[in-house]
């Protein structure tokens, strides 16, 4: 199409008019042509898929296909009067409907007396409903039409997620599922555009476009729109950035540098100076995240480089995780850019408890996972009491912090070491937790007031949390040891216990999971939590001593 036409939007302008147009469906594509060409349509269709990938589009070839009387191996002519105009959105047959802004009860009850008219000038009536996910109540109206909908007509809804369709609607239509597009599609369909234009554009500046449109070739041929009339020459990765607020790549590499290595001032001043230049910081921050992601690819190759990869696969982890923890839409005071400079003033090391005990190393390679403990010990047990070896957890704790022996001629006497808590046990966390291999027990007995504390502030679990105590350590899994004779609470915990794994996680700053049994341990009150108290009282008045059928706390 020449330039020299009336000015219209390209992704109006390129629409796809045939199924032979549409790119990156080929499934769908040829699954619909299929039933076309042997006349075996279903009278209801669901197509998902992310924003900008072609469903209205293909809604409408469909129309064109069921009602035109030149078909070409399934394929519509766009030629006859009934493509004509369903092209122009002029077919009184073919209706349009959005259910972002027609959702209402109301707005489904209109639809019925169109849905059993006859055709007007068409074959089929086709009816087509984006955002279909925003209709609530609609569907109790339609959902006998859309069962047995009469022979003239012919339903096509749109969504970006089917999760909020009802299974009983889901169950009456035939879904396709749409993908993203790939960038190099993409920038297919960009060459094409440009070249029928009569435009040039560098290749770094179409691929920096289909990588920015994030799959969508809607949004891909809007951007190119809007660069395209900034200017009459050739279209640059530079002009692109310009346009579009963002940053060159080599200030990207250099804040990321300064992340990884831990050096504040220079990330804050490459800040400044992007403040300074009217910089888009939102922008700038997807740019970097990316950048950081390529990195951590590149990282993983014997051939490093001289770039961000160079810094090895653990500090760049650490990096991502800082900047994948910040909230891009924070309104609050100082709101992105202070998130960013608080991540460049974090030191390295303090950052680095945070990242898996999974995480690799600067040379790819797994740290070694610490030795289970040979022996776990009855912890805060408030009267000290023997237990039968079959039920006992550990070797049982004495008032002067010494293992004792269990009971038994062969069972072998515990040893202390690092991993075991007692009376030879350090005060301080072992090495292998401060290297984020994992808490220690000792570690969680001195938290786990604080971690009551935290979890408590959710009313449903302040009761399951008082009624345990931290059993023993493996790695980063945390036993919690609940009442024999309360085996309720442990049963309830496990359906809360990503709350529990959150809480305990938080107060230690390293990720844990938690794994909830029943043991012989011994569980006081909360001195200072008559709230607690009472909540708990409650809990039991409820449940008693069943733990069959147990519901939800909360």
């Amino acid at each position: 199409m020449s330039s020299t036409a009336p000015h219209q939007a390209i992704y109006r302008r390129w629409r796809a008019q045939t199924f032979g147009q549409i790119v990156g469906q080929q499934a769908v594509v040829e699954t619909l042509r299929n039933a076309i060409r042997s006349g075996r349509s279903a009278h209801a269709y669901l197509f998902v898929g992310p924003r900008g990938t072609g469903k209205t589009s293909m809604a409408r070839i469909l129309a064109k296909a069921l009602n035109c009387p030149n078909l070409r191996d399934g394929e519509p002519c766009d030629e006859c009067p009934a493509c004509v105009a369903i092209r122009e959105g002029r077919a009184l047959d073919v209706s349009e409907m959005d259910a972002a802004s027609n959702n209402r009860v109301d707005d489904m009850r209109e639809l019925l007396p169109r849905i059993y008219t006859a055709p007007s000038d068409l074959t089929v009536k086709v009816f087509i409903v984006d955002e279909v996910q925003r209709i609530t109540q609609g569907w109790d109206v339609l959902l006998k039409t859309l069962e047995e909908p009469p022979d003239h007509v012919v339903f096509v809804f749109c969504t970006t997620d089917s999760t909020q369709i009802r299974p009983t609607v889901l169950s009456r239509v035939q879904r396709f599922d749409f993908r993203r597009l790939t960038v190099a599609e993409i920038a297919g369909k960009l060459r094409t555009i440009l070249d029928a234009d009569g435009r040039t554009a560098e290749p770094e500046a179409i691929d920096l476009i289909a990588r920015l449109a994030a799959g969508g070739m809607r949004d891909a041929e809007s951007m190119l729109d809007q660069l395209l009339s900034t200017d009459s020459g050739t279209l640059t990765a530079d002009r692109v950035r310009e346009v579009l607020g963002l940053v060159e790549q080599e200030v990207v590499d250099a804040f990321v540098r300064a992340l990884v290595s831990g050096e504040p001032v220079a990330g804050i001043e490459l800040l400044d100076g992007l403040e300074e230049g009217g910089r888009d910081l939102r922008a700038f921050t997807e740019q970097a995240i990316e950048s950081l992601r390529a990195a951590l690819l590149a990282s993983l190759s014997p051939r490093r480089g001289t770039g961000p990869a160079s810094a090895g696969t653990t500090a760049l982890l650490v990096a991502a995780r800082q900047l994948a923890s910040i909230d891009l839409g924070h309104p609050g005071p100082g709101g992105l850019r202070l998130q960013l400079d608080l991540a460049l003033l974090t030191p390295p090391e303090a950052a680095g408890a945070a990242v898996a005990p999974a995480s690799v190393d600067r040379a790819g390679a797994r740290p070694p996972v610490p030795e289970r403990s040979a022996a776990v010990p009855k912890p805060l047990a408030t009267p000290e009491r023997s237990a039968p070896p079959e039920k006992s957890v550990g070797p049982a704790r004495s008032t002067t912090g010494s293992p004792s022996a269990p009971a038994g001629p062969s069972a072998p006497a515990a040893t202390p070491g690092p991993s075991a808590v007692g009376g030879s046990a350090p005060s301080e966390p072992s090495p292998s937790a401060a290297a984020g291999t994992g808490p220690t027990l000792q570690l969680l007995l001195e938290r786990w007031p604080e971690i009551v504390e935290v979890i408590s502030k959710s009313p449903p679990t302040r009761p399951l949390i008082v009624a345990c105590r931290p059993v023993g350590v493996e790695g980063n899994v945390v036993t919690l040891g609940f009442p024999e004779d309360q085996s309720f609470y442990k049963d309830v915990a496990e359906r809360r216990r990503p709350i529990l794994e959150d809480g305990v996680s938080r107060v230690l700053g390293m990720p844990v999971s938690v794994r909830c049994v029943a043991a012989n341990v011994e569980v006081a009150q909360l001195p200072e939590d008559p709230d607690g108290a009472r909540l708990l009282v409650e809990f039991k008045r409820i449940y008693g001593d069943d733990a069959i059928d147990v519901g939800d706390v909360g």
